[in-house]
């Protein structure tokens, strides 16, 4: 990022807005979370909660990243870049951009390859963090999908504030913000529009457009701050045995892991762990049938890593790190 920007920034406006140097007006939605000191890069697709973040975040002049999947065709996807393009020349920041190949693996291996993406552009310019324009309604939606895949506390305890990932740290300034109002601090501004987001084949897509619409008519309550709360819950539950694991990790002892109750134990294994996302609840169990079996032996688990008893001695390696899981 440059060290000096040439562009004025535009004085506030009466009435909590701001003004761009042409003439644009923008609301401001205040974020909850604290921001970081120093440089900052926002992932920007165009999209309205992307748009609004960096709307709502402009008086920091923060670098704007563009990753570039190609998914719709090269014609699409090249308006869809001067579209984008023109989005930040309105917002007065600049913009970078970067192509990533989406892989086979799945909408998780996508994130992190994403994620990789936005890591090395937040290097290569020099941002201290990474923003992503996640809101309440994205957290409620995840901890509802967790739900229905048959979570525990982790899942729950899903998009956290804020998250350091090899080196990098990740931020969602708008967590506690509703999509809604994120989305009106774009002002008069016209988003890019993906269409597979008005789509209900994906399992976010059905439970975002069927499932929480229908939860909220049945309840007569609308199950997004219910959903945040539960993950509040959650999330301090889970940072206190976090904190206990600490203590007992270093052991590394075959008997003081499993003398753990159940639920302490992937708090546990994740202390040990060089690094990456959860493992699976089938790989917290068979690791745990593994211990308790006793034998001398290794066993591998997510990612290559490699689990080995020596006597009732407990050592984990790894052949590399992987980026988080959300």
């Amino acid at each position: 990022m440059r060290a000096a920007r040439s562009r004025r920034r535009a004085a506030p406006a009466a009435g909590g807005g701001s003004r761009n140097e042409r003439g644009v007006a923008f609301r401001y939605a205040v974020p909850v979370h604290a921001l970081p000191p120093g440089p900052l890069l926002i992932a920007f697709s165009g999209g309205p909660d992307s748009l609004g973040l960096a709307a709502s975040l402009r008086d920091r002049m923060p670098l704007l990243a563009y990753i570039d999947h190609r998914l719709r065709g090269v014609r699409e996807s090249r308006i869809e870049r001067a579209r984008v393009r023109a989005l930040a020349r309105s917002l007065g920041l600049d913009l970078v951009r970067a192509r990533v190949r989406v892989p086979e693996g799945g909408e998780a291996e996508a994130r992190r390859e994403r994620f990789r993406a936005l890591s090395s552009l937040a290097r290569k310019h020099g941002a201290l963090a990474v923003a992503t324009a996640h809101t309440a309604d994205d957290r409620a939606e995840t901890i509802l999908l967790n739900l229905l895949r048959g979570t525990g506390l982790r899942g729950l305890a899903s998009l956290r504030p804020s998250a350091r990932i090899g080196g990098c740290l990740r931020i969602r300034p708008a967590l506690d913000e509703r999509r809604a109002a994120l989305r009106r601090a774009a002002g008069p501004l016209v988003p890019v529009l993906d269409p597979t987001n008005l789509r209900t084949a994906g399992a976010r897509a059905r439970v975002r457009h069927l499932l929480l619409p229908a939860l909220a008519d049945a309840l007569g309550e609308d199950p997004v701050p219910l959903l945040c709360g539960l993950g509040d819950l959650a999330l301090g539950v889970s940072e206190a045995l976090a904190e206990r694991a600490k203590g007992l990790a270093p052991a590394a002892d075959r008997h003081r892991l499993l003398a753990e109750p159940r639920a302490a134990f992937p708090y546990l294994v994740e202390a040990l762990r060089p690094g990456g996302p959860p493992l699976t609840a089938k790989a917290y169990a068979a690791l745990r049938a593994f211990l308790r079996g006793g034998r001398t032996a290794e066993h591998v688990t997510g990612g290559g890593e490699r689990w080995r008893l020596d006597g009732d001695a407990v050592s984990v390696g790894t052949r590399g790190a992987r980026g988080e899981d959300a």
